[in-house]
């Protein structure tokens, strides 16, 4: 199957040292940027992932000041799941329980254990066992074992059928390899964030953004050639036009409505997160773009610490 699938996913938070301490310290994962949001630089834009921060295994949190919480509904991203190694949902579900993390296992409509929680925020999220090269490897209660590998995929809540599904399969290479009980499911490949669920709501009002909601999901794009093939099968095809390129450093992207109502992005898989910090250096100091550089002593005094 292709090997594009997702990106990343981008979660709206209130709280930027509470949020650190869960995705950090809770689950496990490595904080590979602390920047800003570039449209907003007195708030934060945090990024999460493995060693690196490759593409498919990123989660990113945007710090909105003052900001309420919000809902879900239709037409959104209503959870982020994260792939871990086989026979390992006990263990978690006795770290979040010990972590103060109310949790509850459920069965997926793919007969696929979860086990289902929440960010401090509400943000929806689950853990899912899936088996890869390191499976072999599990057998030690450690956090090394343990450790998440990625993004596993998104679940979008959808009213209905519509042109998103051929949006999943034609533009994006997802394929339809399962369906049951009014939940799809898409398969780009079975590595990190190769899959996507859509669940038909039926009639049911659109959710408002917020606090502990997921603002979009991004798909990789290999480059800027890749990306604009994309583009112009949206365009020619369904009438869609994108956003101008977006420019984060890490990675450049466009975004577009989906006719599902979610926000998706495409986003390019380079440069990545260690064009400004080396590997061993990532997440620790506040990068901020060259536009905004001039402007460090203001901002690190209206930005709160995150040490």
């Amino acid at each position: 199957m292709n090997a594009r699938g997702l990106h990343h996913v981008t979660t709206i938070i209130s709280d930027v040292r509470r949020s650190a301490d869960f995705y950090v310290g809770v689950l496990g994962l490595k904080r590979v940027k602390k920047t800003v949001c570039y449209d907003d630089p007195g708030s934060y834009h945090v990024y999460y992932g493995d060693d690196l921060g490759n593409p498919g295994a990123v989660i990113s949190t945007l710090a909105w000041n003052c900001v309420t919480p919000g809902m879900t509904g239709a037409g959104e991203v209503v959870q982020a799941a994260f792939r871990i190694a086989p026979n390992s949902l006990d263990w978690w579900a006795d770290r979040l329980e010990s972590s103060g993390v109310s949790s509850r296992l459920e069965v997926s409509p793919f007969r696929e254990r979860m086990l289902c929680f929440a960010d401090p925020d509400g943000t929806a999220l689950s853990l899912i066992e899936t088996w890869d090269a390191k499976s072999g490897q599990a057998g030690q209660n450690s956090m090394a074992d343990r450790s998440l590998r990625g993004l596993h995929g998104v679940t979008l809540n959808v009213r209905e059928e519509d042109a998103t599904i051929d949006i999943l399969q034609k533009v994006f290479d997802f394929q339809l390899v399962s369906q049951k009980d009014g939940t799809m499911r898409f398969l780009a490949h079975d590595g990190p964030g190769g899959t996507i669920m859509l669940r038909m709501i039926g009639k049911s009002s659109r959710g408002r953004l917020g606090g502990g909601t997921i603002r979009h999901v991004a798909f990789r794009s290999r480059d800027l050639d890749d990306r604009s093939q994309m583009v112009e099968k949206l365009r020619s095809t369904y009438g869609i036009v994108v956003s101008d390129p977006i420019e984060r450093t890490y990675l450049n992207a466009v975004g577009f409505r989906a006719p599902c109502g979610v926000l998706f992005e495409i986003a390019t898989d380079g440069p990545g997160f260690t064009v400004d910090e080396r590997r061993e250096q990532l997440g620790e100091k506040l990068q901020l773009p060259a536009f905004l550089e001039e402007r460090r002593v203001e901002l690190q005094a209206i930005l709160p610490p995150l040490d």
